[in-house]
């Protein structure tokens, strides 16, 4: 029997006729809700996505911290990095290379502060019917984006041969 407004669900004890109420649990969660990915978070979290410790940390971070569809981050790097335990250097070179592999992406900004979110493919606030729009306007982004060492050794190709 659920519980219908104004009503109160309890137990009678058949035999003597007492009732006593069922305690319920609040609703378990305090806020907005984000749908990710389980097959592409699960992709990006193993080893052979070449994501390190660090770059999913950040991932996962921005799939979280956003608190309505498709908004963006709206925070400084300074203050990403500060709540991270990172420096904003760090921070910098890891949002450019999720940026590169298409896990994040740019959401607007104010003067030279850029803002991010995370791509709909692998987290989205909002419904079922929302969130199919807004995987139309993109492409899903890859779960295989290379080893830190392996980037380094293709930018420093990449470099040596301009």
């Amino acid at each position: 029997m659920a519980a219908v407004r104004g009503r109160v669900l309890a137990f009678v004890d058949p035999a003597t006729g007492e009732m006593e109420e069922i305690p319920q649990a609040p609703y378990a969660f305090d806020g907005p809700h984000i749908n990710v990915g389980i097959r592409r978070g699960r992709e990006l979290a193993s080893k052979g996505s070449g994501l390190s410790d660090r770059e999913f940390r950040v991932l996962v971070w921005y799939w979280f911290a956003t608190e309505e569809a498709q908004g963006p981050v709206q925070m400084t790097g300074a203050d990403v990095a500060k709540e991270m335990g990172m420096s904003p250097d760090a921070l910098g070179r890891t949002v450019k290379m999720l940026k590169a592999s298409r896990l994040l992406v740019e959401a607007g900004g104010i003067g030279r502060t850029t803002f991010y979110r995370t791509n709909p493919h692998l987290a989205f606030i909002g419904s079922g019917f929302a969130h199919r729009e807004a995987v139309k306007e993109w492409n899903p982004p890859a779960v295989q984006v290379g080893t830190p060492a392996e980037r380094r050794t293709k930018k420093q190709t990449k470099g040596e041969a301009s």
